[in-house]
Order: C-alpha cells, then structure tokens, then sequence
C-alpha cells in the first residue's frame, strides 16, 4: 500500500494451480512421530529389525499414520546419535569395548 502502511494482494485468477493432494503421505507436519513412536522405534532398533518392518509396525499401530521410510531412518539416526552422545565412532566402540570387558 502506498505510504508504507502494510502489503496488498491482488488476486488475478480465483483457482488453485493444482488439486488437493489425496494423501498427506510425505507432509512433514502429518508425518511427525510421537513420542510413542519414537520408543517403538528405539525398541526394534536395538532388536536390529530392518526400518521397512518397523514402518509396517508403526502402520499396524495407527492405521493413519503418515510417516515414511525417511522419517524412521532419521529417527533411527537420531536414536543412534542419543546413545553415542558426544564420542566420536571411535571414543564410543572404545568405551563399549570397556563396558563389555574386552581386552584392547
């Protein structure tokens, strides 16, 4: 607007360039994981179950559940990362070793 007051639209054609997605498989605020889920996740990550086989468990668990393959791999990562902490890959297999009373 003139005088600096704020912004104006102008609307040209009154029709969306598209049509409405059928699923919102893939949108980043359905496919947020609860916190639940992040367990489940943690859970069969530490059992070494493939993250095709934890997204079918998610899908059994709530049929309307949005998340992807992507999403578990980074919540597996993220998990993975928790544990890690700080350590770098080294630091860490050193103190596991340790934990575990391996001679190194």
């Amino acid at each position: 607007m003139h005088g600096g007051e704020g912004w104006t639209v102008k609307l040209i054609c009154g029709i969306h360039n598209h049509e409405l997605a059928k699923t919102l498989v893939g949108h980043p605020y359905t496919g947020r994981l609860t916190d639940e889920e992040k367990n489940i996740i943690a859970d069969m990550t530490k059992s070494n179950v493939k993250p095709k086989n934890i997204l079918l468990t998610l899908n059994e668990h709530n049929v309307n559940n949005c998340a992807t393959i992507k999403q578990i791999y980074d919540a597996r990562s993220a998990y993975r990362s928790s544990i890690k902490g700080d350590d770098i890959e080294m630091q860490h297999l050193i103190r596991l070793l340790e934990c575990d009373q391996y001679i190194h």
